[in-house]
C-alpha cells in the first residue's frame, strides 16, 4: 500500500478500539451501522478540521520569519533581539502548555480549542498596529497562550478516534500542518511584505482564526480512550489526576523521557533553522528577502508533506510501535544531520538547496512517529498534559534558547556561518538519543 491510497483507507475506515458485537435481529444491526458510520464521520471530520486549525497554527508561529528584515529595520532591532521576539512567544507557549494540559482532564476540549484559536487570532491581528517593540513582544507572548491552548488538546482528542496501530499515520496527516503552514507563512509573509508592508502580514494572518474558532464549537468530544488497545476503566476516564500526580507518572515513564529527550536536541536545531535560514540566505547568500522566502518556503512545503505523511506511513508499515517508531526516527536524524551540513556551507546554489530539502524531508519524517510514541505512553486521562509537558520540555531547552542563541553569536565576531553550525550538532544529538531508544522501548 502506498502513502497515498493509505490516507485514503484511514478516513475512510479510522478503525475504532471499541469492540462492536454483531447482534443477530435487524434492528440492532441497522444501530451498529448508524453507530459505526457516525464515527466514521467524527473521525473524518476532526481529522480534516483539526489538521485545518494546526496549519494556521504554524502558519502564524512563523509569520517573524519571513520579516526579520523590516521588523530589525522598523524598530532598529538587533538579531538578538529578533530571536528574542521568536524566544519570548515559546516561552508563554511552553509554560501554559502543562496549565491547559491539566484542565483538558476535567474541561470540555472543544471549548479549550475554541478560546485558544481566538486568544492567538486576536494577538496576531494586534501585532500588525503595535508601534513600539515591547508592545510587539507582550502580543506574541499572549500569541504563545492561544497556541498553547490548541496545541496539547488537539492531538489528544485525535487519537481518540484511532486504534494505536493507525495513530502515527493519523498524527503524520495531522502534522503535515506544520510543513505546509510553515511554508504558506515563509511565502505569504514575503510577498505581502513587499507589497503592502510588514503590518499586514499579521492582519492576514490573524483574520482566518476568528471563523475557525467558531468551527471548534461544533465538534465532537469523543470519549477519552475509547480507541486503544485496552479500554480505560470508566473511573479513568472521567477523574482527573493532580498535576504533581500527573508529574510523577511521566517522571517514571522510560519511553515518555526518551523519546521526549530526542525530541528536545530536534526541536533546538529545526527551531532555529525555521527562523533563521531565510535571513540567512539573504545575508549570507545575498538573496533578497522575497526570493529567500519563497524558495525556502517551496522546500518546506514540498519536503514536509512528502517527508511527514512518508515517515506515518513507514512507522504503520513497521507495526506502530513504541520501538519501531523510535528506530525509525533515529535513522531519519542520521540522514538529516550531514545533509544539513551541505545546506549550510556548499557554495553551489542547487547542491545547497537540494541539501536542505534532503535534511528537512527526513526531519520531518519524525513528527508523527515520535508523538505518536509520547501519546502511547500514558493512558488516556494523562494524554493531554504529556503533550503539555513535552512542549515544555521541548521548547524551554530546544527552540526557545536555539533563536537566541544563534542571534547572540551571529552578532558576535564568530559571525552567522559559525552559529548555524549548532543545527547539525543538535540533530546528531537526537539521532543518537533515538537509536538508544529503539533499541530499549
Amino acid at each position: 500500500m502506498q502513502p497515498l491510497p493509505a490516507i485514503v483507507e484511514l478516513c475512510r475506515l479510522p478503525g475504532w478500539g471499541t469492540t462492536i458485537v454483531v447482534p443477530n435481529d435487524a434492528s440492532s444491526m441497522t444501530a451498529v451501522t448508524a453507530l459505526s458510520r457516525n464515527s466514521i464521520r467524527s473521525a473524518r471530520i476532526a481529522l480534516i478540521t483539526l489538521t485545518a486549525i494546526n496549519l494556521l497554527n504554524y502558519l502564524d508561529r512563523y509569520l517573524i520569519a519571513g520579516i526579520v528584515g523590516p521588523l530589525k529595520e522598523h524598530f532598529n532591532a538587533s538579531n538578538a533581539d529578533i530571536g528574542l521576539l521568536t524566544s519570548v512567544f515559546l516561552v508563554t507557549y511552553l509554560l501554559a502548555a502543562p496549565i491547559f494540559g491539566a484542565l483538558a482532564q476535567s474541561m470540555s476540549r472543544t471549548l479549550i480549542l475554541a478560546g485558544g484559536v481566538l486568544i492567538w487570532s486576536m494577538a496576531t491581528m494586534g501585532s500588525g498596529l503595535t508601534n513600539t517593540l515591547i508592545q510587539l513582544f507582550i502580543l506574541r507572548a499572549l500569541v504563545g497562550v492561544g497556541e498553547a491552548a490548541y496545541s496539547t488538546v488537539g492531538p489528544a482528542m485525535l487519537v481518540d478516534h484511532y486504534q494505536p496501530s493507525r495513530r502515527p499515520l493519523a498524527l503524520s496527516i495531522f502534522y503535515t500542518a506544520i510543513p505546509v503552514g510553515a511554508a504558506l507563512s515563509y511565502i505569504a509573509s514575503g510577498v505581502i511584505s513587499e507589497h503592502w508592508g510588514w503590518r499586514a502580514v499579521f492582519l492576514a494572518g490573524g483574520i482566518p482564526g476568528l471563523g475557525l474558532a467558531i468551527v471548534c464549537f461544533f465538534l465532537r468530544d469523543p470519549q477519552r480512550g475509547q480507541s486503544d488497545a485496552v479500554p480505560t476503566t470508566s473511573r479513568s476516564k472521567t477523574e482527573p489526576t493532580s498535576i504533581m500526580t500527573s508529574i510523577s507518572i511521566l517522571a517514571r515513564n522510560r519511553d515518555f523521557l526518551i523519546s521526549t529527550g530526542g525530541y528536545i536536541a530536534f526541536t533546538f536545531a529545526f527551531g532555529a533553522l525555521a527562523v533563521w535560514m531565510p535571513y540567512y540566505l539573504q545575508k549570507v547568500q545575498g538573496w533578497s528577502v522575497e526570493k529567500s522566502t519563497i524558495t525556502f518556503g517551496i522546500i518546506v512545503v514540498s519536503s514536509g508533506l512528502l517527508g511527514t505523511l512518508g515517515g506515518g506511513w513507514v512507522a504503520q508499515k513497521m507495526g506502530g510501535s513504541s520501538r519501531s517508531c523510535m528506530k525509525l526516527c533515529g535513522i531519519c536524524m542520521a540522514i538529516a544531520a550531514p545533509t544539513s551540513l551541505v545546506a549550510l556551507y556548499c557554495d553551489n546554489h542547487l547542491l545547497a538547496m537540494t541539501g536542505l530539502f534532503i535534511s528537512s524531508l527526513f526531519s520531518f519524517a519524525t513528527q508523527g512517529p515520535v508523538n505518536a510514541v509520547i501519546l502511547n505512553s500514558v493512558t488516556a486521562p494523562l494524554r493531554p498534559f504529556a503533550i503539555g509537558s513535552s512542549v515544555l520540555l521541548i521548547h524551554a531547552l530546544g527552540d526557545v534558547p536555539s533563536p537566541w542563541l544563534i542571534g547572540v553569536i551571529s552578532d558576535s565576531d564568530w559571525g552567522m556561518p559559525i552559529a548555524m553550525s549548532l543545527i547539525p550538532i543538535a540533530m546528531a544529538i537526537s539521532c543518537v538519543i533515538w537509536l538508544i531508544a529503539g533499541r530499549r522501548c
